[in-house]
């Protein structure tokens, strides 16, 4: 039973950590309308791959031994994502 839920959970782990670098890269762009200074990209890609890393780890842990709360925050972050997404094409479009 173990064997099958390690796929599971290391795509849960690559997708926490994809949506949390997501996340991170559309705020940025949301805030400075596409317009960054390069040292604000610079930092900004490496806080989303530290994000991206926190939420991975977490929902890694999480899975082993409470996989409901692992969806749940991956739930949490594609919503997250979303709004910001939402949000953040209001705001550039005025």
């Amino acid at each position: 039973m173990s064997l099958l839920m390690f796929p599971l959970r290391l795509v849960g782990a690559l997708v926490a950590w994809a949506m949390g670098s997501a996340l991170v890269i559309v705020i940025e762009a949301a805030v400075t309308h596409g317009h960054a200074p390069a040292a604000l990209v610079f930092g900004t890609a490496i806080l989303a791959l530290c994000v991206g890393a926190v939420a991975g780890t977490v929902v890694w842990q999480a899975s082993r031994l409470h996989p409901f709360q692992a969806v749940v925050v991956l739930a949490a972050l594609v919503v997250a994502f979303g709004l910001a997404a939402v949000l953040g094409g209001a705001a550039a479009r005025g």
